[in-house]
């Protein structure tokens, strides 16, 4: 998520593998998510142009290079984790917490009772 002149810019990685640029929540552009791949939109009398970098820059949060005008502008920011893959995340840390726990509670109380 981006923030340019006062717009809020996201770029949304789909499942059906598109990527799609909203602009406010709108759609200003969908295309097909590969690296390299360039999505350009205006904001007022400015072009904008989106563009995912390639790997070597990922490491260093540089994930997409956005240019105002032909000029580069100086944004880092880190594609976030979408929703759904944060609920998945939340159910798999839930079950491994509830199996370690199960295991403890099982072996501090099941010998204790004398079986």
């Amino acid at each position: 998520m981006y923030y340019i002149e006062n717009h809020k810019i996201e770029v949304v990685s789909t499942f059906l593998g598109k990527e799609k640029i909203l602009l406010n929540g709108k759609t200003v552009s969908e295309k097909s998510s590969s690296i390299g791949t360039s999505h350009t939109f205006t904001i007022g009398k400015n072009e904008y142009r989106i563009a995912q970098r390639d790997k070597s820059y990922r490491k260093r949060g540089n994930i997409f290079e956005i240019r105002k005008n032909g000029m580069p502008v100086s944004l880092v920011n880190i594609r976030p984790k979408t929703s759904t893959q944060l609920l998945f995340l939340v159910i798999v840390m839930g079950l491994a917490f509830g199996f370690t726990l199960g295991v403890l509670c099982y072996n501090l109380f099941w010998p204790a009772m004398g079986v």
